[in-house]
């Protein structure tokens, strides 16, 4: 009976395996994600688009932490810094920043992402996040910023430095762009394997995977979305192939990676650093050594205790005011 068990698993398995290395070397299509701009042309029409927003975020976000935030000084600045927050996080990981910043005469926008901060709190809400939607999210967000300042200046986190690397590839209409751990890729796993994991995520019934050791907080959903992350990789997918296919839009580019990120795959960035390079730009590289031990989410204090140091590195490469000690 053991024997009967044991050989009915190994058939079970085996069948498992094969249908997930057939699906997995099934290639998605990959979509093609053009720019629309459609630029606020006034301060004011920036700011009815803002409400806009904010108003359809009322009574289905998590909670006041969630929701998308703008710092402004009553009319346009010099410039306007954009921060676009990371997958399965919401605004309130930049305000510190942004206050910062804020502080040194600039309005900040901090747009909430497509199905992030939900009050289901569930991180399952990430499967309708398609890169459609995340490209859609771009143009938005910059198109708001339009009216708010002379130049405008995007810093993203995680996918949200995915986010601000296709800004980099599509708008021209944007002054410089900052890309921080962006993910094309997870952690260091082979690019085949990500290929798979992407092809056999993208068809597969979504998996909500849970997180009990990641700390509860009012504005992050635990764990992860398999289709969630399929959705961020394609939205990469499909900018890899934009920078493959020419020049970026945005000549003024700074990229940052963390050698201690287990999170996403650096050598993926560095993939596409190289291509922005070979098109003829001149993005500037910076590295986090890894003996500084900074996790994936390196500027939010809520999970790195030493973001100010993350901060004055920022500011500094931003040519901005350093910190006060």
């Amino acid at each position: 009976m053991v024997k009967k068990v044991l050989k009915i698993i190994g058939i079970v398995l085996v069948v498992l395996l094969g249908i997930f290395l057939v699906v997995g070397l099934i290639p998605v299509s990959v979509p093609e994600l053009p720019s629309s701009p459609n630029p606020a042309a006034s301060y004011d029409e920036a700011i009815a688009r803002f409400e806009t927003a904010v108003a359809a975020e009322q009574g289905i976000l998590m909670s006041p932490k969630s929701a998308s935030v703008l710092m402004t000084h009553g009319q346009p600045t010099e410039k306007v810094y954009v921060l676009i927050h990371g997958w399965t996080n919401s605004p309130f990981q930049w305000v510190d920043f942004g206050q910062m910043l804020y502080d040194r005469g600039y309005n900040v926008l901090i747009l909430r992402m497509p199905y992030h901060g939900l009050a289901s709190g569930s991180v399952g809400e990430l499967r309708y996040a398609t890169p459609e939607l995340m490209r859609d999210y771009s143009d938005d967000t910059i198109d708001i910023a339009a009216g708010l300042g002379e130049e405008v200046h995007v810093i993203g986190l995680s996918v949200g430095g995915s986010v601000a690397s296709w800004i980099a590839q599509n708008r021209p209409d944007v002054a410089r762009v900052m890309s921080i751990s962006p993910m094309y890729g997870i952690g260091r796993l082979p690019k085949f394997v990500d290929y798979l994991l992407l092809n056999f995520a993208s068809r597969a019934p979504n998996m909500s995977l849970t997180a009990p050791s990641e700390p509860q907080r009012e504005h992050v959903y635990r764990g992860q979305s398999t289709r969630g992350v399929a959705n961020a990789m394609l939205f990469g997918k499909s900018l890899f192939e934009q920078a493959a296919a020419g020049g970026t839009a945005v000549p003024n580019i700074i990229v940052i990676t963390n050698d201690n990120d287990t999170t996403v795959n650096n050598r993926r960035t560095d993939e596409l650093t190289d291509l922005w390079q070979a098109a003829g730009a001149a993005p500037v590289r910076f590295v986090f050594a890894k003996e500084l031990g900074y996790p994936h989410n390196s500027i939010d204090r809520t999970s790195n205790p030493h973001a100010d140091a993350v901060y004055a590195a920022m500011l500094d490469l931003l040519g901005e005011a350093p910190l006060q000690k």
